[in-house]
Parts: C-alpha cells; sequence; structure tokens
C-alpha cells in the first residue's frame, strides 16, 4: 500500500472549545469537555511511537486551552517523534509563547472567510476580528503557520479571498477541505452541502489559479471524474489510508480510530488504555476497509470508500455512478 502504519498520531488533548462553528466534526464531544492529563498524554505518546508513530498534531477541541500543551510538544520531540504539529482555531490562548517555533513543523489556524461577514458566519459574531491578528502576530514570532479552510456553501466563492490574504499575511500553505454532514455539520446538511460535482469544480478551479499565488494549495480530491484517477495514483494515491493503518486519531475516552469519516459511529478501531491499544473486537473500522481493498485486488485504489456504506445507512450521501471516490483523507497538492 506504501502507506506507513501508524506514521500520523492524531491526539486529541481537549474536547473544550470556545467555538462552536457550523461545521465542526466534534459534534457533542464539545459539550462533554473532557481533557487529557499530561501523564495520559505521556503515556499514549510512548505507546505510538513503538507502534511506529513519526508524525504527531495535538488538536482539540482548542488545544492551546490545554496549559499542558508546551510539556507535551516536549515530550513528542524528546521521544523522537520527527514532526510536532499543533491544529488552532486562531483564538490562541497564550500557552503558545512558551514553545519555540522552532520545536514546530507548524501550527495550522482555521480561517473560513476573507472578511468578518464570511467568516464569522461560519464561526461566530466578532472572531475574524481575533482570529486573523492572531496569526499574523503568530506569522511575526516566527513560526511556520498555515490555514485551514473548510468550504461549504457558506464561502465556496470566497477561496481567491483567502488565498491573496494568505499570501499577505505570509502563511506557508492553504488546505481546503470540503465540508462533510458530521458532527456540528448534520444540522447544517441541508443548506451547506455541496455536492460531488460541485466539489470537483471548485478545486478544479484551485488548480486553475494557483499559480496566482505564493501561498501552497492542497485539498482532498475525495471525488473524482475516472480520467483524473491516474493523476492521483501517480502522485502516490494507493486507496483507503484507513485499512493500512497510517493514521491512528484518539480521543480523550482512549477511543481510537483509523478514520476520521466515522467519528460520529460506534464503528471504531481499538481504546487507548495505559496497558496499550485494546482492539475493538466488535465492529471494526479495520476490518470494513481491509474487505473492501481485498476485493479491488491489484488496484486498491478502485475500492472507493468503504466507510460510505457505512454513512449511507445514516442516510448521508454516496458516490454517484459515474465517479469515483477517494479517500478522504489523502491529499493533492493542487
Amino acid at each position: 500500500m506504501h502507506y506507513r502504519r501508524f506514521h500520523n498520531i492524531y491526539l486529541y488533548i481537549t474536547e473544550r472549545c470556545q467555538l462552536r462553528c457550523g461545521h465542526c466534526y466534534m459534534g457533542d464531544r464539545l459539550e462533554r469537555g473532557l481533557s487529557l492529563s499530561y501523564d495520559k498524554a505521556v503515556r499514549i505518546m510512548n505507546q505510538c511511537r513503538t507502534l511506529g508513530g513519526e508524525y504527531i498534531t495535538f488538536l482539540g477541541g482548542e488545544p492551546t486551552l490545554h496549559p499542558d500543551l508546551p510539556r507535551m510538544v516536549d515530550h513528542a520531540r524528546e521521544v523522537g517523534y520527527r514532526q510536532v504539529m499543533i491544529n488552532s482555531n486562531g483564538l490562541l490562548e497564550r500557552t503558545i509563547d512558551k514553545i519555540a517555533p522552532e520545536k514546530l513543523h507548524y501550527i495550522s489556524f482555521s480561517l473560513d472567510g476573507a472578511s468578518a461577514e464570511v467568516h464569522d458566519a461560519v464561526r461566530g459574531e466578532g472572531m475574524f476580528d481575533k482570529t486573523v491578528p492572531c496569526i499574523r502576530s503568530t506569522v511575526e514570532a516566527g513560526y511556520p503557520v498555515r490555514l485551514i479552510c473548510t468550504i461549504s456553501q457558506i464561502n465556496i466563492a470566497d477561496a481567491p479571498n483567502i488565498l491573496a490574504l494568505a499570501d499577505e499575511i505570509g502563511v506557508q500553505m492553504v488546505n481546503f477541505h470540503v465540508f462533510s454532514e458530521e458532527g456540528r455539520g448534520i444540522a447544517n446538511a441541508e443548506t451547506w452541502s455541496l455536492s460531488p460535482y460541485e466539489w470537483i469544480s471548485f478545486y478544479e478551479h484551485l488548480e486553475s489559479i494557483k499559480d496566482e499565488y505564493r501561498t501552497s494549495i492542497w485539498y482532498p480530491p475525495t471525488y473524482a471524474n475516472r480520467e483524473r484517477l491516474e493523476r492521483y495514483v501517480d502522485e502516490g494515491y494507493r486507496g483507503c489510508v484507513g485499512c493500512s493503518l497510517d493514521r491512528l486519531s484518539i480521543f480523550p475516552d482512549g477511543r481510537s480510530y483509523v478514520c476520521s469519516v466515522l467519528f460520529d459511529e460506534p464503528m471504531h478501531f481499538a481504546v487507548m488504555t495505559d496497558q496499550g491499544l485494546r482492539l475493538n473486537r466488535q465492529q471494526n473500522e479495520f476490518e470494513l476497509f481491509t474487505q473492501a481493498t481485498f476485493q479491488a485486488g491489484d488496484e486498491p485504489w478502485l475500492s472507493g470508500c468503504p466507510a460510505e456504506a457505512v454513512l449511507a445507512r445514516n442516510g448521508k450521501p454516496t458516490t454517484p455512478p459515474d465517479l469515483v471516490s477517494l479517500c478522504r483523507l489523502w491529499k493533492s497538492q493542487a
């Protein structure tokens, strides 16, 4: 499969967050608000290193709300993680000031519009005027910064403006995601969702304008016309990331997933305990993904998204027959 086992570790150190964004996949976890203790986070980081973890991303909720984030970053580096990342909503609690820029591969900020009108429609009134100065000051302080933008009907026309703002601020990359009917996004699915064809049109437009900007542009194809599949295979796409155990997402309650598409579902891979990973012996993600891959034979990229069968039972959209479903966790560079 040409991926690496548990190469990427996504550690959700807290479910607390100041915001209730209309697309957030965390759903009711935000109300639960669990957090990892420093000692438990250390045990998880150590265990994941023995499993093959090399890259680690601290997420939430809002990870900068956790007072031990700087100590966690230090420990990740001490035990040999090659890259350490943070994903933030852009309302930094200044715990980040206790982390030297050279300790981070990058920090990603969520920005869903280039104006208060658009960004605040997703994240709440007044958030743009708080987020953008924070991004600016973090870049000026020498931190490597990227942006994450979730595209929906709210902001699909604003991408060029976001890229122009990214250039002006001096961020390294904009990573565009497609809105999905998960978590808090379920309530907005009817008015915010893009059709597969609208998403394809969007990322094809990104490719047509990419040379106008210095900032790198990445996106998950998610859906593709069959004639484009060869290009993605040439870029390294090998089908479902979940079936290769390339990544492991761990929540404060220990529940662990190999596919973020299933965060709403009882189906999961394992539970992280003080003794290590305890495999889920009931409905297991890994079995779902590997069965689909074996059926695809020598061309695993044709297995589509096995998770769609689970999502369809809950009324969520699946891929039209004239398109190819790609793993939503794999990204292409425009």
